[in-house]
Formats: structure tokens, C-alpha cells, sequence
């Protein structure tokens, strides 16, 4: 069994050696019996991610970079899986910041082995355990109803970044995916799951682990706008 693991970065040269590391190690100790690769999928930043990516790459054979100039998470995990498609069973994909714990990684890959053809990471099944600030708690709250109420859908964490594909997923829902930005994996769950595909969610632990001075460049009221319009847009498609 193949596995690619997709990690997207936008600046993240705080953060981007250390976490790429420890998951070499952890994938090197929990996976040892997966024919594995992580790919560090540079979406244009303007630091230091690229030289540091590359460095990682040059090390360790079981680490490539991958440079997408298209900006937005969707276009760097979108183009990366179609580079490496013919090569791979299992496609997931992981922030940067490592927020979910890589300790469900396992986890994904064992409930795609035994018939799910999509495994995500949620922040709200029960034994979930999640410490998050109190704007990004209310963002998420209003996000989880948004998307019960108007897509109608049984998912409990759609935004979580921490999910895994079988091959054929990236064959038949990914290419179409309309949104490459923050709202790419949304879209991937929704049409996925309206075509009738398996979505199996795991618990998760999960935390903010942005500090002072590598706090997260997201604007919530900006992404929630954006948000509300994908998802009124999706709600209006027909899935083909």
C-alpha cells in the first residue's frame, strides 16, 4: 500500500522543518509498513518555506517538494495529488501548523482499508478533545450550522484539516472541485458525499497552536463571507 502525504505551506518557515520532521518520524515508527512519501506543497510563499523545503527534500528520501505558483490550500493539495497520482493508493493531506495530532494519522489510513473511501479528522465526535480561542469557537459554530442547514449534510467537520482519499476519489471528485482556496475540501466532502461515496469521521485531539508571533493568517470574517458564498453556491449546483 502506497501513501502520499500532502502538507500545503504559505510562509511557514516558523514552523515548516521541526513539524515536517516529526512526521517523518512519526510515518518512519506507526507506518513502517506503508510504502510512504510526504510532499511539502510550497503555495508561492515569499519567506523561507521554499529553501528550508527544499533542504528537507535533499536530506531525506522519503521527502519531496513540490512548488505550486497558484495560490490557495485547494491548488497546492489539488495539483500535488494530480502530480503524483499514478504513484500513490492513498492521498492525505495535513496543515502545516500540525493543530490536528498526528497520532490519528494510523487512524485515516486503517478506516480506508477496511471500506471508507474518505476519512477525515473531526473536532465534534465524542471523544474529540479540541482547545481553540473563543472567536475561532464561535466561527465554528456558526460554520457547522451553515452547512447542516443549507447542504443538508450529515458531516459533523467539514473544515478540518486532516483527511485522507483512495485513489479513486482524486480519479472521479477531485478534478470537480471548483474552489481551490480554503473551501476546497468542503466542496470535495459534499460532492463526495451526494454521489454516494463512504465518509467514515475519526475523533480527533486539536489545538490552536499559533503563537504571538506565528499567529494564523486566516481573516475570519473575510473566509466566513467567502464560506457563505461557496456554500449557497454548492447548494444551487447540480451534481453531475
Amino acid at each position: 500500500m502506497r501513501v502520499l502525504i500532502t502538507i500545503p505551506a504559505f510562509n511557514e518557515e516558523k514552523v515548516i522543518h521541526e513539524n515536517v520532521l516529526q512526521v517523518l518520524e512519526f510515518c518512519h515508527k506507526r507506518l513502517s509498513e506503508y510504502e510512504f512519501k510526504i510532499v511539502i506543497a510550497d503555495n508561492n510563499s515569499h519567506d523561507e518555506t521554499a529553501k528550508i523545503s527544499k533542504y528537507l527534500a535533499q536530506e531525506n528520501d522519503k521527502i519531496d517538494y513540490n512548488y505550486v505558483p497558484e495560490q490557495g490550500k485547494g491548488q497546492a493539495v489539488f495539483q500535488t495529488w494530480q502530480k503524483y497520482i499514478d504513484k500513490f493508493d492513498i492521498f492525505i493531506f495535513m496543515d502545516a501548523d500540525l493543530a490536528t495530532d498526528i497520532n490519528s494519522l494510523p487512524d485515516l489510513i486503517s478506516n480506508l482499508n477496511d471500506g471508507a473511501d474518505i476519512v477525515i479528522g473531526s473536532r465534534y465526535l465524542l471523544d474529540s478533545q479540541v482547545k481553540r480561542n473563543f472567536s475561532r469557537k464561535i466561527a465554528s459554530i456558526v460554520y457547522r450550522k451553515l452547512f447542516r442547514i443549507i447542504l443538508n449534510t450529515q458531516i459533523t467537520d467539514m473544515p478540518c484539516g486532516f483527511k485522507a482519499v483512495k485513489k479513486e476519489i482524486t480519479e472521479k471528485i477531485v478534478s470537480k472541485v471548483k474552489d481551490h482556496g480554503w473551501f476546497f475540501d468542503t466542496e470535495l466532502l459534499y460532492l463526495a458525499e451526494n454521489k454516494g461515496f463512504k465518509i467514515k469521521e475519526v475523533p480527533v485531539k486539536w489545538h490552536e497552536p499559533r503563537t504571538k508571533d506565528n499567529k494564523s493568517r486566516v481573516n475570519l470574517i473575510k473566509v466566513s463571507w467567502l464560506y457563505l458564498k461557496e456554500i449557497i453556491r454548492l447548494r444551487l449546483t447540480k451534481i453531475n
